[in-house]
């Protein structure tokens, strides 16, 4: 599997090359509007309500009590077992997901049997400044190996989906988890995580794979030997070009160089 980093020639992305780094970002700096959209459902069956107990205050004291209290917007006397269970669940769902929507992400596009994204005018237009930038070609399984190893913290692969509507969360599938009283259920972990792997029909031509890492550290260092290929787009200002090809040479002697320029007489792109 190939992936590939769309990359505009500035500062940051020419120092990351030149130290074997990729950059991870927050959710909040995407371009996508509706990332990390989805659904609640907020429906708790009335079996799950009746056998509700609440016991939080003979274990933490009065005080505290009250504070969990603020935190879920009650006041002590004044709401019902069902209204408590209710806001208890909530708030420990929204904690959940958190914890994913705070993680750190990068975006790659992968290959497929009909698209090569190299030849994608979409993507060279939206992320590599119309040609004037270029692309980082990855060997996906070796870069996954090298950021398995970056971090002590969990990394994980998604292959983005595309659907006409966002996932739905529902609160009383969440309740039945291990999510509500530890971090650590991997099937509501996915179910979470299906909330950043999913975007609008819009977005397709992405083809998009992400690796999502709960380090927050916003770099993250792979081998040279994982990347394949640079394609330099034909219209990059010759200065920046030479620029590249420096730092390049003193990369991996194994790193393919070629060139992304328009195809004579059509909309296409071609790669030499």
């Amino acid at each position: 599997m190939s992936l590939f980093k769309f990359r505009e020639v500035n500062t940051n992305n020419l120092s990351a090359l030149a130290n074997n780094q990729l950059w991870f970002s927050s959710l909040n700096d995407f371009n996508d509007p509706f990332e990390g959209a989805h659904i609640k459902d907020h429906h708790i069956s009335v079996v799950e309500l009746t056998n509700f107990e609440c016991k939080i205050k003979d274990k933490v004291g009065v005080e505290e009590y009250n504070k969990i209290l603020s935190k879920l917007e009650l006041v002590d006397g004044n709401y019902t077992e069902t209204e408590l269970f209710q806001k208890i669940a909530e708030h420990d769902l929204d904690k959940f997901i958190s914890i994913v929507h705070n993680s750190k992400v990068i975006c790659f596009s992968m290959e497929d049997e009909t698209k090569n994204p190299l030849t994608n005018n979409l993507m060279w237009s939206h992320y590599a400044n119309g040609l004037r930038g270029f692309c980082l070609v990855f060997n996906g399984d070796e870069l996954l190996k090298d950021l398995y190893k970056s971090t002590k913290e969990s990394i994980r692969p998604i292959v983005v989906e595309y659907k006409d509507k966002p996932n739905i969360l529902k609160l009383n599938e969440f309740i039945h988890s291990e999510g509500l009283y530890s971090n650590s259920d991997t099937n509501f972990v996915q179910k979470v995580t299906e909330t950043i792997a999913t975007k609008s029909t819009d977005w397709e031509y992405e083809k998009e794979f992400r690796v999502m890492s709960l380090n927050q550290e916003s770099f993250h260092n792979y081998s040279p030997s994982s990347l394949k290929e640079i394609v330099i787009g034909d219209k990059m200002p010759e200065a920046e070009r030479n620029l590249l090809l420096k730092i390049v040479s003193g990369l991996c002697k194994n790193i393919l160089i070629k060139t992304a320029r328009l195809q004579n007489n059509s909309y296409k792109i071609e790669i030499v």
